[in-house]
């Protein structure tokens, strides 16, 4: 028995995606990167912008085929007569007699050719089914028959006598397998045809992707899976799926590294072992700091990793990232709590533009930063930040009055008479709070 069989359970020649445009190239180079419950997919695509991606669990054994129906030439006998097939089977220019079915195309006078059809029956969507075609052993059993769906390539197979071939395919409810023949005016005898339905594992969608990475999340430890992905072309047109990949998610935690901001923020300069430490939440898998940076500080993130077995530290370097970019990063407004891509090959620095308290959140599992600004906390008449409201606030009042330098100078806090301005008048205010205990106002 011969039989054309669809590899690692993906598709290939014969089953094809509906909707797809072999005009639309497919993506390459995918590269997958597992965890232990989420796997990170990259891959390339010079001409598209959008993709769909699909994934399921992978095994190379499959469940027996569930036969739905069959055919029998042996229902059959006597001449060759026109017949009309029993539903879901169907058909054009049916003929049954001495033990065969078969039909005849337009050479033989009918104004079509002639075909037969199988529909799917209810519950089924984008299933796998096995058509199964065993041609008649006398003199007619020998000849082409193609089988194609809605959802699957039309492919052909030219019969000696008594053969078996079997084509598997893609439909879903209420869609028909047809089977023609290329013969000029006859298809083969066949003895007996049979659909079955073939148990697989469904896949999972994830559809209008429009970066080129995508982390897979759920899933379990120690477990084979196959993803896919296609690209979306203009007009929605779709190209094939590309070569599937089968992964194995991993069977423990990995390292969790520490992460530091670094830079010139928190009175901090690059240095590999020093900056403000993020801490690390496990559910989300992201590590978040807050910082304090003045207008025109850069900072960005290094990474060290805790658990050194072996410490042999010299051959453990930190990672250095920044959002991608071709040149300075500048933190405007407009990008705040945006979600920004990480890179350690074609970072920048992160330029501060306001002066401000930032919340950073970091994930370096799916590579990217979002920065908040968070609004400022104002503490009236604690101009120095020492969190007291003293005569060492008064003095720094008075300083900053007369012009001289004064760090640290918090001006929101210094503005006790709410008039968007430090003068005099604030100083003899916070001399009052200071004797009192009270504002004025």
């Amino acid at each position: 028995m011969k039989k054309l069989f669809v590899l690692l359970g993906a598709a290939v020649a014969l089953t094809v995606s509906a909707g797809v445009n072999r005009d639309v190239s497919v993506p390459y180079n995918m590269y997958v990167e597992p965890g232990t419950h989420s796997c990170l997919v990259r891959w390339d695509d010079d001409d598209n912008s959008a993709w769909n991606l699909r994934y399921r669990l992978f095994t190379d054994e499959s469940e027996d085929p569930v036969l739905l129906h069959s055919l029998s030439g042996s229902a059959y006998t006597g001449s060759y007569a026109d017949i009309t097939l029993p539903a879901p089977w169907g058909g054009t220019n049916t003929r049954g007699g001495k033990g065969a079915i078969y039909f005849k195309n337009k050479s033989t006078g009918y104004a079509t050719d002639g075909n037969i059809t199988y529909t799917i029956p209810d519950g089924y969507t984008n299933a796998t089914f096995k058509l199964m075609i065993t041609s008649g052993t006398g003199t007619y059993g020998s000849g082409n028959f193609t089988v194609s769906t809605p959802q699957t390539a039309a492919v052909g197979h030219n019969f000696s006598g008594g053969e078996t071939f079997e084509w598997i395919v893609t439909a879903s409810s209420g869609e028909k397998i047809t089977v023609t023949s290329t013969d000029n005016s006859y298809s083969p005898d066949i003895s007996l045809i049979a659909v079955y339905y073939v148990p697989t594992i469904e896949w999972t969608y994830v559809n209008d992707l429009a970066k080129k990475w995508y982390r897979i999340e759920g899933l379990e430890m120690e477990t084979d899976y196959e993803v896919q992905v296609q690209a979306i072309g203009d007009g929605g047109a779709l190209s094939d799926w590309c070569r599937p990949d089968v992964f194995t998610t991993l069977d423990e935690e990995p390292i969790i590294p520490t992460v530091h901001i670094m830079g010139e923020v928190d009175y901090q300069v690059w240095a590999i072992d020093a900056g403000t430490k993020m801490e690390y939440n496990p559910a989300t898998e992201t590590y978040t700091a807050t910082v304090h940076a003045e207008a025109g500080a850069t900072f960005g993130f290094s990474t060290m990793i805790d658990d050194n077995a072996e410490g042999d530290w010299n051959d453990i370097l930190p990672y250095r990232f920044g959002p991608e970019s071709d040149g300075e990063f500048y933190l405007t407004e407009e990008r705040l709590g945006q979600t920004l891509n990480l890179s350690w090959d074609q970072f920048s620095d992160i330029y501060v533009m306001t002066s401000a308290d930032y919340e950073i959140t970091l994930s370096l599992e799916r590579n990217y930063v979002i920065i908040g600004k968070l609004a400022p906390t104002v503490v009236l008449g604690d101009v120095n930040e020492d969190g007291f409201i003293d005569i060492n606030d008064v003095t720094a009042m008075i300083d900053y009055v007369l012009g001289k330098p004064v760090s640290p100078f918090n001006i929101l806090n210094a503005d006790v008479v709410d008039d968007d301005t430090i003068d005099i008048n604030d100083v003899t205010e916070l001399i009052n709070y200071v004797l009192t205990g009270h504002w004025s106002n």
